[in-house]
């Protein structure tokens, strides 16, 4: 059986479809500029940890504050850190969410983030 793919059958329609899923292509590539853009910042520990990533949920950078750098609380850092990156991919995947909804026109589309590749 030959393989094929949804989003190239999607391409080839003509008409007012076509037209607008190509326009929903191009506000999902401005969609995925903006969230490489982003800064988002998680953290943890009230603040003592704090970690930031851009929409697309790649970290940037990681500060933990001073005086938690004894060695008696490794473990303590270590999984404050953990905490903060989950934060912070949480808040990217909602900014996601938040600017998906947008292309949308608002409505709920299960998977359109994946169907575009976001």
């Amino acid at each position: 059986m030959a393989d094929f793919n949804f989003a190239d059958i999607l391409k080839n329609l003509g008409g007012d479809f076509g037209k607008q899923l190509g326009d929903m292509k191009g506000q999902v590539d401005q969609v995925r500029e903006r969230l490489s853009k982003m800064s988002i910042t998680g953290e943890a520990g009230a603040g003592m940890v704090r970690v930031t990533v851009n929409g697309e949920g790649q970290v940037q950078s990681v500060n933990i504050d001073p005086a938690l750098l004894t060695p008696n609380d490794k473990a303590m850092v270590e999984e404050l850190i953990i905490s903060a990156i989950n934060d912070a991919s949480k808040r990217a995947k909602e900014a996601v969410a938040h600017e998906m909804k947008g292309v949308a026109g608002g409505l709920p589309i299960p998977g359109l983030e994946k169907f575009f590749g976001v």
